[in-house]
């Protein structure tokens, strides 16, 4: 809402993605990308709102879902989105790999780290051993992979 009355951000988008499959949206400033994003993960900012529709997820609308469920079964576990400043994301002064080893521990990963990080590098075309590399080190693209991996 403003002051002029309600603004619609975005209007009528239909995206399927099958199972392991990443999406990725490009288009001019201010044509609605990151406000998709930012619906799908359920981040939408006051005052802005969906307003109707439907955003389904295994056959599950998850807009149906209390705040709750969503941020403890979904959010970043099964649906996460990589934010357009995510470059800057990372700690200077630690590791990649360190950044990473932490995000698995807070989600509870209780498997071998080491392997799980060159796993992840794998996953999105990076050598294992950048993952030693401190932020400054890798190139934007890099770090913006690391980031995908994490």
């Amino acid at each position: 809402y403003t002051k002029r009355g309600i603004v619609k951000a975005v209007d009528d988008v239909n995206l399927y993605l099958d199972k392991g499959e990443i999406i990725g949206l490009a288009g001019e400033s201010g044509s609605g990308k990151s406000t998709i994003g930012y619906a799908i993960m359920r981040l939408v900012p006051f005052p802005g709102k969906i307003d109707g529709g439907e955003i389904l997820f295994k056959g599950e609308n998850i807009l149906k879902l209390d705040e709750e469920t969503f941020r403890k079964n979904y959010r970043w576990k099964k649906i996460a989105m990589v934010f357009q400043g995510s470059m800057s994301g990372f700690t200077p002064v630690f590791k990649i790999r360190d950044q990473i080893i932490e995000v698995l521990r807070i989600h509870g990963w209780t498997g071998d780290y080491d392997k799980r990080v060159e796993e992840l590098f794998k996953m999105v075309n990076m050598d294992p051993q950048l993952a030693e590399k401190y932020p400054h080190e890798l190139s934007g693209g890099q770090k913006q992979r690391a980031f995908i991996a994490m």
